[in-house]
């Protein structure tokens, strides 16, 4: 009873504070220079839902570790308004996704602390370096197919993964590229894109490792 009083907390007090601020996070962000919005952002209220039953799912995930809570809830606030970004102007800014690495590693150390569980944030700290070199290497290949906003989420991604396992570090990013890969196929049957036009990336990794994070809470 009193874990489930702390994780209900803990998203409460997540969904007060991004539930009001989210629209005009989103809404602030300008295209690249030169570039041009590819669709008008979400409805206020869509975005608000979304980021409700997101934070919800986390929260009923993870009942069992309420000390993770504060990061991944953070994490999937963020990741909701990354996506919304990504689809509205094809970018993961630099002032979201930069200052979330420090505020994410001080909040796995509070949990490493709460559980005495010093391996972990070193597990963390490890495949966020791994995951950041391994899509450094794809977007050099990719000759900027894959921009470097994308690396830099998924340094970020991986450091999250990193705390809940290896496994779920690969789990995480196969299930993001399949949903992409599935994704293009889509639009590219539905004639909503050409063979030459660049996808956002990140809603595909976001939402890979949204599921990954459920998946750790539901199998621990």
């Amino acid at each position: 009873m009193v874990e489930a009083g702390l994780v209900a907390l803990v998203a409460l007090a997540a969904l007060v504070v991004a539930v009001p601020l989210g629209p005009g996070v989103v809404a602030r962000v300008p295209p690249p220079p030169g570039g041009v919005a590819h669709r008008d952002g979400p409805a206020p209220r869509r975005l608000r839902v979304v980021t409700v039953l997101a934070v919800a799912v986390v929260a009923g995930a993870l009942h069992r570790h309420p000390s993770w809570l504060p990061a991944f809830a953070y994490l999937t606030v963020l990741g909701v308004w990354l996506a919304a970004v990504d689809l509205r102007v094809h970018r993961l800014p630099d002032h979201l996704v930069l200052p979330a690495y420090p505020l994410l590693a001080l909040l796995l150390g509070f949990a490493a602390l709460v559980d005495a569980a010093p391996g972990r944030l070193a597990r963390a700290g490890a495949a966020a370096a791994a995951s950041w070199l391994v899509f450094w290497a794809l977007h050099r290949a990719s000759r900027g197919g894959l921009g470097r906003g994308d690396v830099k989420l998924a340094g970020l991604l991986g450091g999250a993964l990193g705390w809940l396992g290896w496994g779920y570090v690969g789990g995480g990013f196969c299930t993001g590229v399949l949903l992409g890969g599935l994704g293009a196929l889509a639009l590219l049957a539905a004639g909503r894109v050409g063979r030459h036009d660049r996808l956002p990336y990140g809603p595909f990794l976001l939402a890979g490792a949204w599921s990954a994070v459920v998946q750790a809470g539901i199998h621990p």
